[in-house]
């Protein structure tokens, strides 16, 4: 029999699109006969990159406030279900190594590990992974879920959705899951890029653009966020984790603030130094590079004992409020992680499933719920994918 015979003449328990994060979680986490759908010649491809390709697999304090969602009390059952010394079991489980590093970010030492470890899972809880396999369309058809597919139709009684979001185009992230969704008639937040780099204004990006590459411990905000961490220059704009994580809060039109002295009272320190030092650069000297301050303070007389008191609120103003409204974020290619997706009212929170569409389960980034930088979105698909298998185990 032909591998598009089999498919045509076998009918699974659950279809699954995606062998991400999410879906490999959840196929491995139930023991119904699966398949999975992968369009990747390899399951697991943005795991493999994760973490620098170390793989940030989860936090120590994962909570629901660690996460945007337009429901704000959404991701509470599924973080309860699943947590994180729960994964921490299984890499225990299959003598994986880890390390915890700073603000409680659990490390794998390879990301291959991870994938592995999912891959194993799953197979082992009777799911086939068929890979280079592009899904074209859904429907309905005699009471069961049929994916057209290019290897030919599959045919389910359940169907997982855990197609990603718009992040890492290169590793074939496509609008696939959302248009699905919308077919059957679910609601949608808008998506955009999140835990990305922002781009300055035009008038800024030249001033700027001799520091890319430059990196330094800065505080930014956004609204009544405010991260602390290292903050790095780039030919666009700014990024680095500091920046990561504003991006998450930014929407168009709002202005970001940074304070490139966290802790220290520029004006005050300023004064401090007005008699001692020559100019601003000096003056700050193990605190900032004097190509950083020469830039920050483009514009301002560099000679600090003359500095009239103007000319030293402005620098402190830059120093420790620079603000700007960013011309965008770094985009879809440079994006940790997409926001908005399926809104989570149409998704019943304990098991995944669409309210208005029986049958039909949708679980990590494909939904609108975007976790903080530092391991709490693959902790997001470890859980959904978990919840959603638990409600496919009681099915028959």
């Amino acid at each position: 029999m032909t591998a598009q015979n089999e498919l045509k003449n076998t009918v699974f328990h659950t279809a699954m699109i995606g062998a991400g994060a999410s879906g490999l979680m959840c196929a491995g986490s139930f023991e119904r006969p699966k398949i999975i759908i992968e369009h990747n010649a390899k399951p697991g491809a943005k795991v493999s990159v994760s973490g620098g390709g170390n793989c940030n697999f989860s936090n120590r304090f994962v909570s629901a406030t660690d996460y945007l969602c337009q429901n704000k009390h959404f991701c509470k059952n599924a973080l309860a279900a699943f947590r994180p010394q729960d994964f921490l079991r299984l890499l225990e489980e299959h003598h994986i190594a880890w390390e915890e590093r700073s603000n409680g970010q659990l490390f794998a030492f390879g990301a291959q590990h991870i994938v592995r470890l999912l891959v194993r899972r799953a197979q082992a809880a009777h799911t086939q992974i068929l890979t280079n396999t592009q899904a074209l369309d859904v429907r309905r058809e005699n009471g069961l879920f049929v994916i057209d597919t290019s290897e030919g139709p599959v045919r389910a009684q359940y169907l997982v959705l855990a197609c990603g979001g718009l992040s890492f185009p290169a590793l074939g992230a496509s609008a696939f899951g959302i248009k699905i969704a919308e077919k059957f008639g679910l609601q949608i937040i808008e998506q955009h890029p999140a835990l990305a780099g922002l781009s300055f204004p035009k008038e800024l990006r030249e001033r700027f653009k001799p520091l890319a590459g430059n990196s330094l411990p800065a505080t930014a905000s956004c609204g009544k966020h405010a991260f602390t961490d290292h903050l790095l220059f780039t030919h666009e704009g700014i990024s680095g984790p500091a920046v990561l994580q504003t991006s998450l809060y930014w929407t168009a039109g709002q202005t970001v603030t940074v304070n490139f002295l966290p802790g220290e009272d520029a004006l005050a320190f300023l004064h401090t130094q007005k008699n001692s030092a020559k100019t601003f650069a000096s003056a700050l000297h193990g605190k900032l590079s004097a190509k950083v301050v020469k830039t920050l303070l483009a514009g301002l007389p560099q000679d600090l004992p003359n500095a009239s008191r103007l000319t030293l609120e402005e620098a402190a103003r830059r120093l420790n409020r620079f603000s700007f409204i960013p011309a965008g974020t770094a985009g879809y290619t440079r994006a940790e992680v997409t926001a908005g997706g399926v809104d989570t009212k149409e998704i019943n929170p304990s098991t995944f499933e669409a309210r208005r569409v029986p049958g039909l389960y949708i679980i990590g980034e494909l939904l609108d719920v975007t976790g903080r930088l530092g391991g709490f979105n693959l902790h997001w698909a470890w859980s959904s994918g978990f919840a959603a298998a638990k409600a496919l185990e009681k099915k028959f």
